[in-house]
């Protein structure tokens, strides 16, 4: 097998083409899209999967033909809920073209970048004074039900990002003041629950009461810390210093994070683990000086 080559040996019209591709694919597609999730979104996936939280054994039958199905036949999903529009999607979409327009210097791209914040502004959590962002669709955890339209700590930094890039680009008051609203919302509406004398661990939306899942604390503590300096707060690093001191804390001995620090949910997957290094990674661009960067040295000393 041929090493990956570095992204900078990559010819830039290579890039260019395959950039080129994907915005051609993603007129003819559309904006809205199936993941793996759609097969949990619908009553019947819904239930399976509180099914398995109940009853491991009747649970795992229920859910195994979908799970067959996610794997190897993922036409399927259209069966099972409709295309939505996802948040964190139509975030990453404005910034790729946030970033497109500034490297091209295109009005055009620029103008893709803002149709997805304004798509972002409907689709907004309903009922909250600042603004916020979750699934738009009931989601069955081992805790209970994630209704539509709850805030989530884990969808709504990748909207403050949006909103970042965009303003970055032409400086329009409108964005910066969707970045300290929703700055707002995580400082406010979002809880701490204290672990030790310098570390508080986030909840993962305003009704959770117990907190303690990492990667929530780890999206938290990078929200805030870069409205710190976005928005010169200093109050958004002192409630984010707190989230991380816990996120560094949590750290195991072998490099790795458990999912939470609950006692229930302590496994270790790759994607969560990967939230959180993003998040560290962040937070050391934006303040070199916060131990962010020890704990991913940590991680790749022990793999």
């Amino acid at each position: 097998m041929s090493a990956v080559p570095n992204v900078s040996e990559i010819p830039l019209a290579r890039i260019e083409l395959v950039l080129d591709q994907f915005m051609a694919w993603l007129q003819q597609y559309g904006e809205t899209s199936w993941d793996y999730q759609t097969y949990f979104a619908s009553p019947l996936g819904g239930w399976a999967k509180g099914l398995y939280y109940r009853n491991r054994l009747l649970g795992t039958v229920a859910v195994s033909p979908m799970i067959f199905s996610e794997a190897f036949v993922p036409s399927a999903r259209r069966f099972f809920a409709p295309r939505f529009r996802f948040p964190i999607a139509d975030a990453h979409y404005a910034m790729g073209f946030a970033f497109l327009a500034q490297a091209r210097g295109d009005s055009s791209l620029h103008a893709r970048a803002v149709h997805f914040l304004e798509e972002l502004e409907e689709e907004r959590c309903s009922g909250y004074k600042h603004r916020c962002w979750g699934y738009p669709f009931d989601w069955e955890t081992v805790t209970g039900t994630v209704h539509q339209g709850t805030p989530l700590i884990t969808t709504t930094p990748y909207v403050y990002e949006a909103f970042r890039e965009v303003y970055q680009l032409d400086a329009d008051v409108r964005w910066r003041e969707a970045m300290a609203c929703i700055a707002q919302h995580a400082a406010e509406d979002i809880k701490d629950y204290p672990v030790s004398k310098t570390a508080w661990s986030s909840a993962y939306s305003p009704f959770e009461k117990k907190g303690g899942v990492v990667n929530a604390s780890a999206y938290r503590a990078f929200l805030l810390t870069c409205a710190s300096t976005d928005l010169n707060e200093d109050r958004y690093w002192t409630i984010a210093e707190r989230n991380l001191n816990f996120v560094l804390e949590a750290q195991r001995p072998d490099g790795s994070w458990y999912y939470s620090v609950d006692g229930i949910r302590d496994f270790v997957d790759h994607f969560h683990t990967c939230f959180v290094l993003k998040a560290l990674a962040k937070i050391d661009q934006l303040r070199p000086t916060a131990k962010a960067w020890n704990a991913i040295l940590h991680y790749e000393s022990v793999q």
